[in-house]
């Protein structure tokens, strides 16, 4: 290589998950990465936009470095040959970390998933590691390579396909199992077998397995047995992870992997239909696959693509009797990994009764599931794809039922902006409903399909997670829900639904009268918290200046009982008209109502729509006068920026804020998200910071504070769809 300019390597294939991690490790590393893949897509070379993307290998080029997939005809390679050495990935990179402190993983099955274990529980421990995996995390959640440290451990997912396994001494093995795969180059069980045995005596310090190898002066560590093969990666690489730190992997360091993607990786969760991914193409993998999902007690479908003629021909018979076991099947064209076919999907077809062609998996039969159902799209090559343009045919058959329904409903809507912290993945479905009737087909329809309703006001009091949102986030944003109507009559909440429904689709002249005593205001969802106390202040109305400072919506509001100064804005309700999951309009009275200091259990599986709130007459200078007094206060006190106001609640007898300054907690972060300096009860979005980095932020809070004060703060923000207890 030249040393008077960054290296310069051109990766043919370079947007498969053998060839992405590595040029992620080499841009990290200081070279110059360009490439080419003709099945990457737009979005993949966006997803990768730190390689220089060129069909043609740049003037200069070291090495053309080729994937397994890009055989000796492809033109390309030749093409390149012509300007550079050529080599194989394998071979490369055997060449490339020989000097490194190497780890390696590998197996039949389980070596990504251990890999990326391995990964997280160096990240989580805050240990610098140097990595090139072989699967993508879910959510993205880290990068898929890393080359940014010298002189650390370096976690490499070693590929025995190509045989380019030969050429590793790694100073430590970690070897899942040896069950005979890739019979085109391993002709023989012995033949495979022989692979990992070689490389165990190559090994230079320590072999990490349950089997045994001969091995050359080097330690030998076991792996325990599991009751599934998850849960032996996760042993597997807690023994690995122990063995290269001298740190223990904890219960909770497991349970909080986010998990890769075609691992068991849930596309769709709904409470009626499951839909995952899974990498399973070798029929031990498959037997595995089916025994943990038979457990889950669901219909099961599955949706198989068989990987390469040799693999099926060879396994035939393996996977004819996993299969024939399940009451659904379908069978994807074989993905032929360019080897010639004699066998194919087809021949599958022919041997399994129970099987149908991969087109008769009709996404509009599941959209109202008669029992809890399970599909999972399973083998290698292109089920991924199948199971994600499945999915989107799914949500636009449930989008069209609804149409037929009077209900508009909106795919994949991007939630970034409707949290004021500027943080948010999407939602399956979204919409915005335009009358009482359309909201009542709404929850009673999505309750009989089995989708979930999140409701989401004005996004001041929600932390909106980064992933989708499985099920129908819901906005009451429709002009018909905002409204103020001061001296409105009352309504007895024992009234019938259809004298509520009358009620609010009266006209204004009909429902403004006039009363004796208190001021009542009759306001919808939908107004905007601060546009109700500006009327308020018109009208000459007191009673709610307390509220003043609080953003969002008032349906918002009233769903968590917002407040400062130990009011919340339910003390002050007549009553609410909300909808119920079943689709029935409601009124609830103050007295029947279960809330308390932040927090209200009414609601929770239905939709607030208007309420009746309770104020006194004053004058409209002494309105503005006392909004005037609370607001400067609060100016001098709270920062301004991307907050969702006071993160934690005041725990009895005393404040949150306060306990957070004496731990100083004043300007810690993580990321771009940081405690504000000017008030330690608010975080705040410095640009571009993540929901992770919230997360990892609040957890530390949590304990700082409890190791000193003995108290355990309580989120006051709520998070949109999951519960906090998934994450503390």
């Amino acid at each position: 290589m030249r040393t008077d300019k960054p290296p310069c390597v051109y990766l043919l294939g370079v947007g498969g998950m053998g060839m992405a991690p590595l040029a992620r490790f080499l841009v990290d590393k200081g070279y110059a990465v360009f490439g080419w893949d003709d099945f990457a897509t737009e979005e993949r070379k966006l997803q990768l936009s730190f390689v220089h993307w060129q069909k043609t290998v740049p003037n200069g080029c070291d090495v053309c470095v080729y994937s397994s997939a890009v055989d000796k005809d492809n033109a390309l390679r030749k093409a390149a040959s012509a300007v550079c050495p050529c080599m194989p990935r394998g071979a490369f990179v055997a060449q490339l970390l020989k000097n490194e402190r190497l780890c390696a993983i590998c197996g039949s099955h389980g070596k990504s998933t251990t890999t990326a274990y391995l990964i997280h529980f160096f990240r989580l421990h805050n240990i610098p590691v140097n990595y090139i995996g072989g699967a993508e995390f879910q959510d993205n959640v880290y990068e898929v390579g890393c080359g940014k440290y010298e002189n650390v451990w370096t976690l490499l997912e070693l590929d025995e396909s190509d045989g380019t396994i030969e050429d590793f001494s790694p100073d430590v093995t970690v070897i899942l199992n040896t069950d005979w795969d890739h019979p085109r180059r391993y002709e023989t069980v012995e033949m495979y077998r022989k692979v990992f045995e070689n490389l165990a005596v190559r090994t230079k310090k320590c072999v990490i397995s349950n089997e045994d190898f001969p091995q050359l002066h080097t330690e030998r560590l076991r792996i325990s047995p599991a009751s599934t093969f998850l849960e032996f990666d996760a042993t597997a690489a807690g023994v690995a992870f122990r063995y290269l730190t001298g740190q223990t992997v904890t219960a909770s360091d497991v349970t909080s992997f986010p998990g890769v993607k075609r691992r068991q990786e849930v596309l769709l969760q709904t409470s009626h239909l499951k839909v995952l991914s899974d990498y399973a193409h070798h029929p031990n993998e498959l037997k595995e696959l089916l025994r943990v999902l038979e457990q889950e007690k669901t219909a099961l479908v599955i949706a198989f693509e068989p990987h390469r003629a040799s693999r099926l021909k060879c396994y035939f018979e393996g996977f004819v009797r996993e299969l024939k076991h399940c009451p659904k099947v379908y069978i994807h064209p074989l993905y032929e990994a360019f080897e010639a076919v004699d066998c194919n999907e087809k021949t599958l077809l022919d041997a399994l009764p129970n099987a149908q062609p991969s087109e008769q998996l009709k996404p509009e039969e599941y959209v109202a599931c008669e029992q809890p159902t399970t599909i999972a799209f399973v083998g290698a090559g292109k089920i991924d794809k199948y199971a994600r343009r499945w999915l989107e045919q799914w949500m636009q058959a449930v989008a069209d039922f609804f149409e037929t329904c009077g209900v508009t409903l909106k795919t994949n809507v991007s939630l970034k902006n409707c949290s004021l912290m500027g943080i948010g993945g999407s939602a399956l479905f979204y919409c915005e409903p335009r009358s009482i009737n359309e909201l009542q087909t709404l929850l009673r329809e999505c309750r009989r399909i089995g989708l979930v309703i999140f409701p989401l006001g004005g996004g001041s009091n929600v932390l909106i997670p980064e992933n989708r949102i499985d099920g129908v986030v819901v906005r009451m944003n429709a002009k018909c829900w905002d409204f103020c109507l001061f001296g409105a009559k009352t309504i007895d909440p024992s009234a019938s639904e259809g004298e509520i429904i009358n009620f609010l689709k009266a006209p204004i002249s009909e429902t403004v009268g006039e009363t004796s005593e208190a001021v009542y205001v009759h306001v919808g969802c939908g107004t905007g918290m601060q546009a109700f106390l500006d009327a308020a202040e018109v009208h000459a109305v007191g009673g709610f200046e307390f509220l003043d400072g609080i953003p969002g919506t008032v349906g918002g509001a009233l769903a968590v009982n917002a407040g400062t100064g130990g009011q919340g804005i339910l003390d002050v309700v007549e009553w609410v008209v909300w909808v119920d999951e079943n689709g029935k309009v409601r009124t609830t009275a103050h007295s029947e109502l279960d809330y308390g200091y932040r927090y209200c259990e009414t609601f929770q599986n239905g939709m607030i729509v208007s309420a009746l709130l309770r104020g006194y007459r004053s004058t409209t200078d002494a309105v503005r006068q006392r909004r005037a007094e609370l607001r400067k206060k609060r100016e001098q006190s709270q920062p301004k920026g991307k907050t969702l106001g006071c993160f934690f609640k005041n725990p009895p007898s005393c404040s949150a804020g306060q306990l957070l300054e004496q731990c100083g907690a004043k300007g810690k972060r993580a990321g771009e998200i940081f405690v504000s300096t000017q008030h330690a009860n608010f975080i705040l979005n410095n640009g571009n910071g993540r929901f992770d980095d919230v997360i990892r932020l609040v957890k530390s809070l949590r304990t700082a504070v409890y190791e000193r004060s003995g108290v355990w703060l309580e989120p006051e923000v709520r998070i949109l769809g999951r519960l906090w207890e998934e994450f503390l």
